[in-house]
């Protein structure tokens, strides 16, 4: 369905897709992405109100991610850059992108097909939000796990301001970051302008530490929109659900140990976040000593065997 086919059937809408203000640009970063990126980007091609442009920046891959992106024809602009990272990939793929607001989507994710107008309708209901995130859920093997992203916010976490589509966070939460992160890279949509103002995504940042360094610069700038519904899936690789625990937790207590140091907008709650750090530390050192005695149990045991 093109766009204009789209919008014609948006007259029940209580805002204007046609308008530039409403417009999306969707950046898709991808490296040697060839094996999920025609699901992804057909996900990004059948939302309900379609985006102005969609931009597959290829990150010098090896494989068919190219001719992939080539496969959908004018639906689909093609950048290729040499391969410079996630951060990197999906600034270049901003700098070229000419919507009023800007969203991101990894190459193996998947949207669901309401999730731009389902934020639209929010920024539209609150203009004076520049960011709009949703919930989301794992998924692998073709399977959406049974609990959502939002389901695990603590108590009190959003203090949120209800409105029709959604609710608005309008009290920093930065200080709460480092017991709950709520975002993922293929959630936010953000405004073009907002987007360069709070620099986009940190160059410097290593690879899985550059969505946290992204969502803490966007969720500390209030206020901001939240649909409370799953409209992203974010992929689950079978070898990834395997992997040590532990090691995903010290990346994740040197990404706070970063961000800390170095981003300002974290300096007003510093006190909050290096007590939420204590406590990642704390389950982490937990988490160590439970993994050691399951081991020595294990050992006991073959033992027994090997003496019987």
């Amino acid at each position: 369905m093109d766009r204009a086919s789209s919008l014609r059937q948006k007259v029940e809408l209580d805002f204007d897709p046609s308008d530039p203000q409403n417009f999306v640009s969707v950046v898709v970063p991808a490296y040697n992405a060839a094996k999920y990126l025609a699901e992804t980007l057909d996900c990004i091609l059948k939302q309900t109100i379609p985006a102005a442009e969609v931009i597959v920046v290829n990150d010098g891959s090896t494989d068919d991610t190219a001719s992939i992106a080539r496969s959908f024809g004018k639906a689909v602009t093609l950048i290729e850059t040499p391969n410079q990272g996630l951060p990197r990939t999906r600034n270049w793929g901003a700098a070229r992108a000419v919507s009023n607001w800007f969203a991101f989507c990894d190459s193996d994710d998947l949207w669901l097909p309401q999730k731009l107008e389902k934020q639209l309708r929010l920024a539209n209901e609150c203009p004076e939000v520049q960011c709009v995130i949703t919930d989301y859920t794992h998924y692998c093997d073709g399977v959406a796990a049974e609990r959502s992203q939002f389901s695990y916010a603590p108590e009190g976490f959003w203090n949120p301001e209800p409105c029709r589509s959604g609710f608005v966070v309008r009290q920093p939460i930065t200080g709460k970051l480092t017991t709950f992160q709520p975002g993922g890279a293929s959630v936010p949509m953000v405004k073009r302008t907002f987007f360069n103002q709070v620099g986009g995504f940190d160059p410097r940042a290593w690879q899985e530490a550059e969505d946290t360094c992204f969502h803490i610069r966007c969720l500390s700038a209030v206020p901001f929109g939240v649909v409370p519904e799953v409209l992203m899936l974010y992929r689950r690789h079978p070898g990834a659900l395997s992997a040590d625990r532990n090691k995903q937790m010290r990346k994740t207590v040197s990404v706070w140990e970063y961000i800390i140091a170095e981003y300002p907008q974290a300096q007003p709650w510093k006190k909050e976040l290096l007590a939420g750090l204590t406590l990642l530390r704390k389950e982490l050192r937990e988490n160590v000593r439970h993994e050691r005695r399951q081991e020595i149990k294990k050992i006991l045991r073959r033992l027994h065997l090997w003496q019987a």
